[in-house]
């Protein structure tokens, strides 16, 4: 019986653990939603053009990925170069091409990958017991003795 009630005990702790986790990601997608919110509102749109590749060199696993060097020019005043903060191997664009910052993963990528691993750790802590909840065996109600109908069981031989 001890086994069982530390067996329950280190569920729930688990799946407290998980929502936490899971809560921080969600929180970490909407703080980087808002701020990709306030860098669209107050941005100009402009157009540029790819100008280098940098090298993005993983520590974890020796791979290499390439950021795209955006250059544009800044309305009225210079020309600026900027770094994306997200690279991929191939590489997402071509030297020379016509950068479009104004893309999905550019933009986008960080906060829904916050909001998906939230929504999974969540997910494995609050799925668990409402599908326990929906299993469960309901009990019967108990004849009422007053009624005709007898429910009972019968021995026979």
């Amino acid at each position: 019986m001890r086994a069982a009630a530390q067996s329950r005990t280190s569920q729930i702790l688990g799946r407290i653990i998980f929502l936490c986790i899971g809560s921080a990601f969600l929180v970490g997608a909407l703080a980087s939603a808002h701020r990709t919110q306030l860098f669209l509102r107050s941005c100009v749109t402009t157009q540029g053009w790819i100008v280098g590749l940098k090298p993005v060199h993983s520590a974890r696993n020796g791979s290499i990925t390439y950021a795209p060097a955006f250059r544009f020019n800044v309305p009225g005043t210079h020309f600026s170069t900027v770094v994306s903060r997200t690279s991929s191997n191939p590489p997402a664009f071509k030297m020379g091409e016509q950068a479009v910052i104004d893309s999905f993963g550019q933009l986008w990528l960080r906060a829904w990958a916050f909001g998906g691993f939230g929504a999974l750790f969540c997910g494995a802590s609050l799925l668990p017991p409402i599908f326990s909840m929906l299993r469960k065996p309901r009990d019967l109600p108990s004849p009422n003795p007053n009624s005709d109908s007898a429910v009972g069981i019968i021995r026979r031989g």
